[in-house]
């Protein structure tokens, strides 16, 4: 039977292997991997020491499963935003080169319109 800590190992050693491949094959930037690592040993660490995170919830006064969604929360709510906030500046970063690249589009065009037809002084 699979219990909750096994389940956080396995997903806590998949995240870490994910984590590491798509950095190797630069499909994910170092700053997001070291945000993913961040998560995956914190899965890892609920998984190995439950015992602990379960001490520490009677600390909080919570139960086990409500301080597990408070973890779970306390991970992804940071991490959602930091990924928005670099959605947005790259959002902005590529609308400012579409202009860039229109208005040098357009002073090309002039130019081009502005020098003398080659094949009339033939």
């Amino acid at each position: 039977m699979i219990t909750a800590e096994l389940l956080m190992m396995i997903g806590g050693v998949g995240a870490f292997v994910l984590t590491v491949f798509w950095v190797r094959t630069r499909d994910l930037r170092e700053k997001y991997g070291l945000l993913w690592l961040g998560v995956a040993t914190i899965l890892l660490a609920i998984g190995l020491l439950p015992e602990q995170f379960k001490a520490l919830a009677l600390v909080l006064h919570l139960s086990y499963p409500a301080f597990m969604l408070l973890v779970a929360l306390a991970l992804i709510y940071p991490f959602a935003f930091f990924v928005t906030v670099a959605l947005s500046r790259q959002y902005r970063r590529s609308a400012r080169l579409v202009q860039e690249v229109a208005l040098l589009e357009a002073r090309v065009r002039d130019l081009e319109r502005r020098l003398p037809d080659p094949a009339a002084q033939s």
